[in-house]
């Protein structure tokens, strides 16, 4: 959304908190980080290293417009991944302690090198090592009632697994791309039109980058992202969970 200077001076006159201006071409655009979320995922993110864990990603959440519309946000939420939580393609995990165990199938990246903080889209492509398919699980075990809550669980996050780094580079992007899911008896049609599901890649991009980087960390060589799901968090169903992305496939299974 592009804004005058006058409306900028007016939201800080009337007080409205904007952490972010970014100036073009004589027009200036507003990302609204709003200080509450980002206290939110700061502390969660501290809680986590403060009990021994590495953070090795970020993870992009409700930014599908069911998402998007569920919190009253116009950009998907931040949150990081850590090392802790990194499961083995084929693994079996234990439900016993989870409340509301869901899983989500995910487009990940696998980065290449360190993204500068005022990168362009191009430069960011230039630090993707490859698009790959990933799997997030999740603990749904509290209504979202509001983003500074949500990210305060770090977007419920409780294990993850991206494919191999096919080191292809950017490519073509997501054109041309098919990631399947299935979970026993239950199949999804194959998502091809990936973009439309979970945001433009240059957005999704963007804002990690820009929370990443208000944040202090930013975005590293070596890390993954999840960059959002191919529909909202689904219940399991003790079957396999098998996702593919043009063919290459990962699994997460299951125990009580």
């Amino acid at each position: 959304m592009f804004i005058n200077l006058e409306c900028i001076i007016a939201c800080l006159w009337t007080g409205i908190s904007l952490s972010l201006f970014i100036i073009n071409e004589g027009q200036v655009s507003i990302i609204m980080l709003n200080q509450e979320n980002l206290t939110a995922i700061k502390i969660a993110i501290e809680k986590e290293i403060k009990l021994g864990k590495k953070q090795v990603g970020w993870k992009l959440g409700f930014g599908s417009q069911a998402g998007l519309k569920a919190l009253g946000i116009n950009r998907p939420l931040i949150g990081a991944l850590f090392d802790s939580g990194e499961i083995r393609s084929n693994t079996k995990i234990d439900l016993e302690a989870v409340i509301e165990p869901r899983v989500e199938a995910e487009l990940a990246a696998h980065i290449s090198s360190d993204i500068p903080s005022d990168a362009t889209f191009d430069q960011i492509k230039n630090c993707i090592s490859s698009l790959v398919a990933g799997i997030e699980f999740v603990d749904f075990h509290s209504p979202p009632k509001s983003p500074a809550f949500v990210l305060s669980e770090n977007i419920y996050q409780r294990g993850w697994i991206v494919d191999a780094d096919k080191r292809t580079g950017w490519g073509d992007g997501v054109n041309n791309c098919q990631i399947t899911a299935t979970m026993g008896p239950e199949r999804w049609e194959p998502f091809e039109n990936i973009e439309t599901l979970i945001g433009t890649l240059e957005d999704n991009f963007g804002e990690c980058n820009l929370v990443a980087n208000q944040l202090g960390r930013g975005i590293l060589r070596d890390d993954v992202i999840l960059l959002g799901s191919m529909f909202p968090p689904h219940p399991v169903n003790m079957s396999d969970f098998v996702v593919s992305m043009n063919g290459s496939e990962i699994a997460l299974g299951f125990k009580s």
